[in-house]
């Protein structure tokens, strides 16, 4: 049997109809099998309790609260130089409400698709770099992410100089198929604030676990939100998705481990969510 080209056009609907194939629903099954690659990452997320530490006595006061704590369980390296972040939502949350986040650090600016379901979270065009990972803080979140790499000079991030619609026109420039998947939610940029800049601290951590040897890096951060006197501090480790199991293991026993010192927090929300908790106030 043959079909002209209008004939082609109706076999197709036909299908659709039929099957419930539709472009989109092919990308979110891609997505969901990248997520099961064997060398895909999951990274293990800890919020620990960061009493009244401050950005002035970090020296003194964090290892006092969390690094001696820490010290049956972990060796905790000293502190990178500091650098500044900054998140991108408006106050109803528009990115958040679509599973999107979009940061901005010196040199970087990374849009993520994130949810509890491979189903909700869009598989992001890659530009300079393209992650897919799992994340675990109390339940399991799929992720992907797309960064656009750049130079100081090409474009400069402090808030000072930095508009969102400079920031979007530059986003378009550099990755326009990366643009164009957030276009719908982001449009031009009405609405959209920078809320305010984060002071971020990473130190490089190893475990004292025979499983540790699984691991690809770990890491505490500790994040300061000025002008306020709040803070985060978060452990975390990453590994590979052939090793889940292992990693399941190591990560119940870091978990018991920290409520037994008490020093994992009640609530186990990301850092994003918790920048946003800060500046906007929920």
């Amino acid at each position: 049997m043959k079909y002209g080209g209008k004939g082609l056009l109706l076999l197709a609907a036909a299908l659709v109809v039929a099957t419930g194939f539709t472009p989109q629903a092919w990308a979110k099954n891609a997505a969901a099998e990248s997520f099961a690659q064997q060398d895909q990452t999951i990274e293990y997320h800890f919020m620990i309790e960061e009493g009244n530490l401050t950005e002035k006595d970090l020296a003194k006061g964090l290892p006092a609260a969390i690094i001696e704590p820490l010290k049956p369980l972990c060796d905790v390296g000293p502190a990178s130089k500091s650098r500044k972040g900054i998140y991108i939502d408006s106050r109803a949350r528009i990115l958040e409400k679509n599973n999107l986040i979009l940061r901005v650090r010196e040199g970087s600016i990374t849009v993520k698709a994130r949810g509890l379901s491979p189903a909700v979270v869009t598989d992001l065009e890659r530009c300079s770099l393209k992650k897919y990972e799992i994340d675990y803080f109390a339940l399991p979140e799929y992720s992907i992410s797309s960064d656009i790499k750049f130079k100081k000079e090409e474009f400069d991030v402090s808030p000072s100089k930095m508009t969102i619609q400079g920031l979007l026109g530059f986003m378009k420039s550099k990755c326009p198929a990366l643009f164009e998947q957030i276009w719908p939610v982001v449009k031009d940029g009405t609405g959209l604030e920078i809320p305010g800049v984060a002071t971020m601290y990473s130190f490089d951590v190893t475990l004292k676990h025979p499983l540790a040897r699984k691991l690809k890096e770990a890491d505490l951060a500790v994040w300061f939100f000025p002008p306020t006197n709040r803070a985060l501090v978060e452990l975390a480790f990453t590994g590979e998705v052939r090793d889940r199991a292992e990693l399941d293991k190591l990560g119940a026993e870091v978990e018991a481990f920290l409520k037994n010192a008490g020093l994992l927090k009640a609530e186990q929300v990301s850092k994003t969510e918790q920048y946003f908790k800060v500046y906007f106030g929920k």
